[in-house]
């Protein structure tokens, strides 16, 4: 039995969306920076 192989976007996931979102906050995001803040945005998990 084969399967076949499911992309981000076959399962309803648009990166080059998130990557612009990503882009369209950081501003916002850049405003909350504080010494506590270990990295940035953008990273899973990071």
């Amino acid at each position: 039995m084969t399967q076949e192989s499911l992309s981000y976007r076959d399962a309803g996931v648009d990166i080059d969306a998130g990557d612009q979102l990503v882009e369209n906050i950081k501003p916002f995001a850049k405003r909350t920076m504080r010494p506590e803040v270990l990295g940035g945005l953008g990273g899973f998990g990071a």
